[in-house]
């Protein structure tokens, strides 16, 4: 009877969390921000869109152009016509963050930097692919040229050319031989050295997809093709697999993961290759070793159109989707994603509750409605309407949905909500 009883505890815990977090996302699309443009593609999303975890400003890098949105919603276009520094650049690659500055990396043209005021270039950069920092230090991996060092007194070079990715925490360095999947190496003395799981306990396997320290331990995760392996110091101690977890994903690679301060996993699960996106969202609750998985079933989320995944401070997860910037509401949630969208410049259609069970509405942003259509996932119309307010979908079996709003000026605008 105890082991009965444990159990049903743990089945009501994971039933409330996931109700919980299925009330929680907020979607918000690319012209509440900026007109025609995409935040994210296949590839490497985790690269271009960041969070600056000293104010949690959200950084957005498409092209030669930078976004940035701040904690209080205010966002910010960079780009060749209104800051004269970036002119000539050719597509930035990456991002980082210091105490006192964000800098870019563009593979052609090399570095810049934003002092929260100003724009400058750092020199060197050229072939730069890769960026992280620790503390006030920046390393940037490059390609076919030796990695750089960048501090506030200037930069100097690395002793090997053949890195593409660098971590680096409180005096211990990991890298890859690859932009998203090589060979793992380990810097003892300064030196690169190449780790093999053959020898290596708890390491799993050679190919590394993605790796990063934790924000809140000195933890190094680096994922593979079995799942992540943890390493602390130079040596790994653990390991997140579907043996040893329980609903985790096989034959996916985890693509893109993000730790939190309680030291809980949201990863991207994929087939491999740049340029197949995502197909499910993962959260790992490492003291219950349960795994919740997220589709286009169970959020907003649209896979085929690529994502990728940040982590704010205060525990938040952000998504971006194209042209869909997602916020899952964990923790403290910032007071501009409660404000109605329809107070933006932009044509927009909000709805609520999403997920819902029995009504929805639909808020515009003063759209002239002819005709309102709810659509199934294959775009067949199950219901057409003139009213934009207390719409029943009682009828509807659980699942996702789209709203499809036409106004009497010919405007289309279409929206996902969830039936419960």
């Amino acid at each position: 009877m105890k082991h009965f009883n444990k159990r049903i505890i743990l089945l009501f815990t994971l039933i409330i969390s996931i109700i919980g977090h299925a009330q929680n996302w907020h979607t918000f699309h690319t012209n509440l921000f900026h007109p025609y443009s995409n935040w994210t593609s296949h590839g490497f999303p985790h690269k271009q869109f960041k969070i600056n975890p000293y104010d949690n400003s959200i950084w957005f890098a498409h092209q030669t152009k930078i976004f940035r949105l701040t904690s209080d919603g205010q966002f910010t276009d960079f780009n060749a016509n209104n800051e004269p520094m970036l002119q000539g650049y050719y597509a930035f690659e990456d991002i980082t963050f210091t105490p006192n500055r964000s800098v870019l990396v563009d593979r052609y043209y090399g570095l810049v930097n934003f002092d929260g005021s100003n724009w400058s270039t750092i020199p060197g950069g050229v072939n730069g692919v890769h960026l992280s920092s620790d503390g006030d230090t920046i390393w940037c991996a490059r390609i076919n040229q030796n990695y750089l060092i960048i501090d506030p007194q200037g930069s100097e070079l690395g002793n090997v050319s053949y890195l593409r990715r660098i971590e680096s925490k409180n005096g211990n360095q990991w890298a890859s031989t690859g932009i998203n999947q090589g060979d793992l190496m380990f810097f003892q003395n300064g030196t690169p050295l190449m780790y093999n799981s053959d020898t290596i306990p708890f390491m799993l396997e050679n190919q590394t997809y993605h790796l990063k320290f934790s924000n809140y331990s000195d933890t190094l995760y680096k994922s593979g093709d079995i799942g992540i392996a943890l390493a602390v110091g130079n040596s790994f101690v653990d390991t997140i697999t579907p043996n040893n977890t329980i609903n985790m994903p096989t034959n996916l690679i985890i693509k893109e993961f993000e730790i939190d301060q309680n030291h809980n996993i949201w990863a991207l699960f994929g087939e491999f290759g740049i340029l197949n996106p995502p197909l499910k969202l993962g959260y790992l609750d490492r003291a219950l070793g349960n795994w919740t998985i997220y589709d286009e079933q169970n959020t907003p989320i649209i896979f085929t159109d690529g994502a990728g995944i940040e982590l704010d401070t205060l525990g938040n997860l952000w998504v971006v989707n194209k042209q869909l910037l997602h916020v899952f509401t964990i923790g403290i949630e910032p007071a501009w994603v409660g404000v109605s969208e329809s107070t933006k410049d932009n044509p927009s259609i909000v709805i609520y509750p999403n997920p819902t069970k029995n009504e929805i509405h639909i808020q515009t942003n003063e759209l002239n409605i002819e005709r309102v259509e709810i659509l199934d996932v294959n775009g067949k119309v199950l219901m057409s309407t003139n009213a934009s307010e207390n719409i029943s979908v009682e009828s509807l079996v659980p699942g996702l949905y789209f709203v499809q709003v036409t106004s009497k000026t010919g405007g289309i605008l279409k929206e996902k909500f969830v039936k419960e």
